[in-house]
């Protein structure tokens, strides 16, 4: 009597009540482990991944079966053979992760395709100048009402702000520093929507970032010159992708609301809007000055 038929049968008893499915699934490894080929699998690790990973999937095969004039065990093979290319196209992605991984650490891209500190993770923040810029270093505030923009001023860009910024900004405007980090994670929670945003934009990042490199690899393996080219093409895109999503991300800088401002600090709107309008004024007329200063100029009559 054959395995085949032995599974059909045993089926048929497991469905009589005679025999358990345990029992089934135990002739079914087996069969399978003989022969994986013969289900699809390259080798019997696929087998035996497809067996441990899918076991409550094939367990239902079992269930679902139906005597319609095909044996069991064709049943089986034919969703077998199904569930092999599944395990064969995930090995195959874990493959190409890996490579593209061991690549970004060999640090071996050269050309173009070099982005040495653009590898996902890499800290989006702003450039160095960029605090003078928002007015986080006005060292000669001494008035009580330049102090209380200056707080104004960090929690509506507390997106760019980090601890270094709080501190400096806790110390100049003479307030508590654990206060000012309270209030900063209130006005980092407003912007929920827009942190939501922001990583969907790095996922897209770094999707384009891993496609490029498994690109590149096939492109040095692949010997077929039209195939190349396709995928050449591919990778243009890819990199269009990339750099697109690369510039989307520099762009983004979004800033609190000065009605959620006020509302933190208990505040009226008015007063976080006039004090940031006198801040903006005040920094404008010290850059201008700073500019004439170092051109030799003198001031206009």
């Amino acid at each position: 009597m054959t395995t085949s038929s032995n599974l059909h049968e045993l089926v048929l008893e497991y469905r009589s009540g005679r025999r358990t499915k345990a029992a089934i699934m135990e002739r079914v490894a087996e069969t399978v482990y003989r022969e994986p080929g013969r289900f699809g699998f390259d080798d019997e690790d696929a087998a035996a991944d497809a067996m441990l990973k899918y076991r409550p999937r094939i367990d239902r095969l079992i269930d679902r079966y139906e005597d319609r004039g095909v044996a069991f065990d064709a049943y089986l093979g034919s969703c077998l053979r199904f569930l092999a290319k599944t395990v064969r196209r995930e090995r195959r992605r874990n493959t190409e992760r890996e490579q593209v991984c061991e690549r970004s650490e060999r640090g071996d891209r050269e050309g173009p395709g070099a982005w040495s500190q653009e590898t996902p993770g890499f800290a989006e923040t702003a450039g160095e100048g960029e605090a003078e810029k928002r007015g986080l270093r006005l060292e000669g505030a001494s008035t009580t009402a330049t102090a209380s923009r200056l707080v104004f001023l960090f929690l509506k860009c507390v997106w760019d702000a980090d601890d270094e910024d709080l501190g400096r900004v806790a110390a100049v405007a003479k307030v508590d520093p654990s206060w000012l980090a309270s209030a900063a994670t209130q006005a980092r929670r407003s912007l929920e929507s827009e942190r939501c945003r922001f990583e969907r934009m790095r996922a897209r990042r770094n999707t384009a970032w891993c496609r490029i490199g498994f690109l590149e690899a096939r492109i040095e393996e692949e010997p077929d010159c039209p195939r190349r080219r396709s995928l050449e093409q591919k990778l243009a895109r890819e990199r269009t992708r990339f750099e697109r999503a690369r510039a989307e991300i520099r762009s983004f800088k979004p800033t609190v609301p000065n009605s959620i401002v006020a509302r933190i600090l208990g505040i009226p709107k008015g007063t976080v809007d006039s004090g940031l309008y006198y801040l903006r004024r005040r920094l404008e007329s010290g850059e201008k000055s700073r500019k004439m200063q170092g051109g030799g100029k003198a001031p206009a009559p």
